[in-house]
Parts: structure tokens; sequence; C-alpha cells
């Protein structure tokens, strides 16, 4: 109260500070811990406010999903640009593994990517991802494989290791994990033919 006369405090919530609670809950406490009970209390609001900005919980995965990749997306861009080849496609592997690192927990999002709709912006920023990497791989000379093949293979070793290493599940020290992720981006590699 001021000078008798109640003083209210306006909330300014809005879509994007429900999506950091939300990453914050995640990174800090486990994904299975957010739920909008959890979320409402971070943000000391009535869960029921979440509605306002989200249908449910999967319409707020769906979103983090979205930004998820495309700052992955905007990551890769960004580092892209004047590579060809092995040199493109090493750096691809490796920008995002290190995203993936960096993001710990967060990276469970790509298990629920099977759930939305293809038009939904998780699936589009993600194909987005995919798209480049198609890219990057049509202008690599191949040995013996077809682009469509390798882009599976080289995608799955990538994403594939880096989901085990943040789950726990592949052993040894962090600088022998990094060491064990070189050698297999290395092993893929050796597929495409350097440029002459």
């Amino acid at each position: 109260m001021k000078g008798g006369i109640p003083v209210t405090v306006k909330r300014t919530l809005d879509s994007s500070k429900v999506k950091e609670a939300a990453r914050a809950i995640i990174m800090e406490e486990g994904f299975n811990t957010l739920t909008f009970k959890n979320l409402a209390k971070r943000l000391d609001i009535r869960s029921q406010s979440l509605y306002n900005y989200y249908h449910n919980l999967d319409d707020l995965l769906e979103q983090l999903g979205a930004d998820f990749m495309a700052e992955l997306y905007r990551r890769l861009v960004d580092k892209l640009p004047g590579l060809s080849g092995k040199q493109a496609l090493r750096v691809f592997a490796q920008t995002s593994h290190e995203f993936f690192d960096q993001q710990g927990p967060l990276v469970q999002l790509v298990y629920y990517l099977k759930t939305y709709a293809n038009d939904t912006d998780f699936v589009k920023n993600t194909e987005r991802v995919l798209k480049l990497l198609r890219q990057l791989v049509n202008l690599a000379p191949l040995e013996t494989m077809r682009s469509e093949e390798y882009v599976d293979v080289l995608i799955s070793s990538v994403f594939g290791y880096s989901v085990l290493e943040i789950m726990g599940l592949l052993k040894g020290s962090r600088s022998a994990r990094e060491e064990s992720f070189q050698r297999l981006i290395n092993l893929q590699l050796r597929e495409v033919r350097e440029l002459s």
C-alpha cells in the first residue's frame, strides 16, 4: 500500500517468458519434470493462466522444439559460408554436436518430433536443417553411396552419438568421447572424395 491506496503490480508475462521458464525447468530439473503445474509454480501464476499462451504441454513442447531447431539452423548457416566438400560436412557435424552438447536435456525435444504434423514449425525447422545437409552432400562427390543414403548415415551418426552422449550412455571422459566422435566423423567422411 502506498498512502493508504493498494498498489498493484502489473505482470508482463508473455509466451517467450513462459518458454524461458520451461527451458530452465528442463535444464535444472530434467525433462520429465516439465508440467503446467511446475511451470505455473515457477512463474508464480495459476496453471490455468498458461492456457492463455499455449493450448497444452504438447503445444509448448512444439514451440520449444521449433526454437531449438531454428537455433541449430542459424548456427550452421553462420559457420558454413565458403565451405564445401569434406570441410563443410565436418563443420556441419561438429557444429551440430557442439550445439547438442550445449543444450543438454533440451535435446530430448527431438524425441517428440515424430508426434507433430508436418506443417508445424518444429518439423519445418528440422526439415531446414536436413535440407541444408542434403545441399552440402549433393555438392560433395561420394565414393559409392547415393546422396540420400549418405545424408541418413551422417545425420544418424551425428544426432545419435550426441543423444547417447547426453543421456550418459557413452562411457569415458569428456575428452575421450570427443575423440571418439571425431573418429566417427572421420570414418563417415572417408566416403567423400576430395574436391579437385
